[in-house]
């Protein structure tokens, strides 16, 4: 199995503060993960939403995190995360949500990509949640972190 990572919860790794998980939890999630067997993976396209959010958050600070460098550096060796790329499936689905209403194209990719790689979706994004609900798509491969902790305890 793998888990598709929300852009949400690489930004520790980049010295980037998310309400959500902080880096040394999110550390220690991968290394869980890991231990299972369980890959993380994380849609090429989207390199760019995390560029755009780690560019906003270092204006904010005045500087680029020092770990901005590095992480890149893993991220785009693919050390503890696999890179996938984007396939026409992934890309028609995520238009087609476009079109349905749902206007963050990345979560659209992000998505799709879970859907058409048969993936679970690691994603605390309520908006893009309600709307697949709402729009009768297939939401039984989402997970939050909670759902995800839970696994986990569940499997020791």
């Amino acid at each position: 199995m793998k888990i598709l990572f929300d852009t949400t919860f690489l930004l520790p790794l980049f010295g980037i503060k998310v309400d959500v998980v902080d880096v040394d939890r999110l550390i220690a999630l991968r290394e869980a993960l890991r231990g299972r067997g369980i890959g993380v993976a994380y849609p090429k396209l989207l390199i760019v939403e995390l560029i755009a959010k780690i560019a906003r958050e270092a204006s904010k600070l005045g500087r680029m995190p020092l770990k901005v460098l590095d992480a890149f550096e893993a991220l785009l060796s693919e050390v503890d995360i696999e890179l996938v790329e984007p396939s026409i499936k992934h890309r028609a689905t995520a238009i087609e949500m476009r079109i349905q209403g749902h206007k963050d194209i990345f979560d659209n990719m992000l998505y799709a990509t879970a859907l058409h790689e048969k993936m679970r979706l690691l994603t605390e994004d309520k908006k893009l949640i309600d709307f697949l609900r709402d729009k009768g798509y297939k939401v039984d491969i989402i997970m939050r972190l909670k759902d995800l902790e839970r696994i986990l305890a569940d499997k020791q």
